[in-house]
């Protein structure tokens, strides 16, 4: 154990080193910038993705048939290696001259949105029956009803899904910003497509650069934003 502490150590020192050392304050305003647009991505993904799944997840959670079937298909959805689309996704941007930064982005978030999904499934099949037939004898319908019943019931599950959704679509940037078929390459302005070109180049110092700077980013959202509206979620919409 001490030994690999040590050894833990000396890397630790080396990356430091180098980051200190070999990045001027241009390159590092650059690769921020980066960073910026790769969650600024994540973002609106995330959004986009919950005004998607979470009425369907609260649809499906309510009906536990339905839930049986939609949740092994969703599971396998989820194990949907992203990089086969590549194909399709190269083919159709340089084709139709689409811009990169929009259309290689869904490419983030496919492996990614199902947390949403399951989690939102199951607060919505956690839902106490004596609240749904509460709502039902009080005549709680339509947009009343998700206010007051259903997105109440699920934020805290939602916020769990959404966590873990938008952890993995940082991760999955690395692939998705910059998509390869062949001898043709289309590349989104990112953090994530920075990181992969260092890593082809083998440019160990811009390599080192953009996972500290990718982990910092997603460290600070996940303090500064994620944990304080778990918290919330946990302390002010918490059933039982």
């Amino acid at each position: 154990m001490a030994a690999l502490i040590a050894i833990l150590g000396v890397a630790l020192w080396h990356i430091v080193r180098v980051l200190f050392g070999e990045t001027s304050l241009g390159e590092l305003a650059d690769v921020s910038s980066l960073a910026f647009l790769t969650m600024l991505r994540v973002f609106v993904l995330i959004a986009l993705a919950s005004l998607l799944w979470v009425p369907i997840g609260v649809w499906v959670g309510l009906r536990p048939r339905l839930r049986e079937i939609v949740q092994p298909i969703a599971q396998f959805l989820a194990a949907f290696p992203a990089n086969l689309l590549f194909p399709l996704a190269v083919y159709g941007i340089v084709s139709w001259k689409l811009n990169p930064d929009v259309w290689l982005s869904p490419l983030m978030i496919l492996g990614t949105q199902w947390y949403i999904l399951f989690n939102v499934i199951a607060g919505a099949s956690a839902m106490p029956g004596e609240l749904r037939y509460a709502a039902e004898n009080l005549n709680v319908g339509g947009w009343l009803w998700w206010r007051r019943v259903a997105l109440p019931a699920v934020f805290p599950y939602y916020v769990t899904g959404a966590i873990t959704a938008s952890g993995g679509s940082w991760n999955a940037a690395i692939v998705a910003e910059l998509a390869t078929w062949g001898k043709t390459q289309v590349r989104a302005h990112g953090l994530g497509a920075y990181i992969a070109e260092a890593t082809a180049a083998g440019d160990f110092h811009r390599i080192i650069l953009g996972i500290a700077t990718m982990s910092l980013f997603v460290v600070a959202i996940n303090r500064l934003f994620w944990r304080p509206l778990y918290y919330y979620a946990e302390r002010k919409f918490r059933l039982g």
